[in-house]
């Protein structure tokens, strides 16, 4: 199962972590406000307020140096195709009438 961890049963493999920016006083006095939430449960209610504007910021998930099949999602050719069948052909026409 070394190979296979979802054949396990460990339940979820990652833990749900989110960085939060503390705002206001000092250093030390947020230093303090953190550490007595350490191992607890934050509700979303504590921290935000009802309509309350939030800056987001994500990353996409990479995959490497993957085909175009995989990256962009086009279709595979057929299984008699000359030069490979995972690559990309004809997509549309050049001109549409």
């Amino acid at each position: 199962c070394h190979t296979q961890v979802g054949k396990a049963k460990l339940g979820q493999k990652k833990a749900h972590i989110k960085e939060i920016q503390v705002n206001g006083g000092s250093t030390a006095d947020k230093v303090d406000f953190v550490t007595g939430l350490f191992e607890q449960e934050v509700k979303v209610a504590d921290v935000f307020s009802q309509d309350e504007m939030v800056d987001v910021i994500g990353v996409t998930k990479g995959h490497g140096f993957n085909g175009v099949v995989t990256r962009w999602g086009v279709t595979r050719l057929v299984r008699k195709s000359h030069r490979g069948l995972r690559k990309v052909a004809c997509i549309g026409s050049w001109h549409p009438a």
